[in-house]
């Protein structure tokens, strides 16, 4: 590979780095001051180290996919981090559970909000959620997007 091509991936791959380290701090900024019964860390701290740790090991055999996937659940994180260090949201499970699905819904991944939501609903709700009941929550959020005009 020429020396032009090794530079421009290095940047791209700095680039990338460079952004999911903002996310890391972002998310330990945001972290509770108490951990709560359950989790020493939040999902998000874990997923916005381990989303950086991927593409600091794995950069060059990644595919495109590969690092749209990253880039997606790193944007969802941040979405929700600076709504929690701006003050427009106390981290409640349940708001931070529909925003998630929301984004995953905007971004027409429903089935995938709906296999997270049905993941998360024992965490945030005390109990596990069917497959039925996280498709039909899903449907009432994907319908409340729609009446917003946000979809």
């Amino acid at each position: 590979m020429d020396t032009e091509v090794t530079n421009k991936m290095s940047n791209k791959k700095d680039w990338v780095v460079d952004k999911l380290e903002r996310l890391v701090k972002l998310s330990r900024a945001t972290e509770p001051d108490q951990p709560d019964d359950t989790n020493l860390f939040t999902p998000h701290c874990v997923d916005a180290y381990d989303l950086l740790d991927r593409v600091e090991k794995r950069y060059d055999s990644m595919s495109s996919s590969d690092m749209i996937e990253i880039m997606c659940e790193a944007n969802r994180i941040w979405k929700i981090r600076k709504k929690v260090y701006n003050g427009e949201w106390d981290a409640l499970p349940e708001a931070q559970l529909i925003a998630e699905v929301e984004d995953y819904i905007i971004t027409g991944r429903k089935i995938n909000g709906i296999k997270h939501y049905r993941n998360n609903s024992e965490q945030v709700f005390g109990k596990q959620s069917s497959l039925a009941e996280s498709k039909n929550a899903c449907d009432a959020i994907q319908e409340d997007l729609l009446k917003r005009g946000v979809i």
